[in-house]
């Protein structure tokens, strides 16, 4: 990843969100579609400025990780979302035990 480390922890949040919303039954379509605003529901990523998440937001489009469309929602990409599970093998328990690591 070639990214900064608050935009490391942004796609983790958001590849756990997408895992989440698979497990819960949703299609892989609406799995990976997410709202402007979908950082406010996260008790962790709420507390962020919206500048700074949309500067991460903005960062992960630059670099090819998510699509952002002009209402500002945005999905995540195929690419993203292989590199995602070679990184977490196993899957949700692996990006649950990074993300409590990014937690103070």
């Amino acid at each position: 990843m070639n990214i900064t480390k608050d935009s490391e922890k942004v796609i983790c949040y958001i590849y756990k969100m997408y895992l989440e919303r698979r497990k819960n039954g949703e299609s892989k379509a609406e799995s990976r579609r997410f709202e402007i605003d979908f950082y406010k529901s996260d008790k962790d990523l709420s507390k962020w400025y919206d500048s700074d998440i949309s500067n991460c937001i903005l960062e992960l489009a630059r670099n090819g990780y998510i699509k952002v469309y002009i209402g500002g929602d945005f999905d995540i990409l195929d690419q993203t979302i292989v590199y995602m599970e070679n990184r977490f093998k196993n899957g949700l328990s692996d990006v649950l035990d990074l993300i409590s690591k990014f937690v103070p």
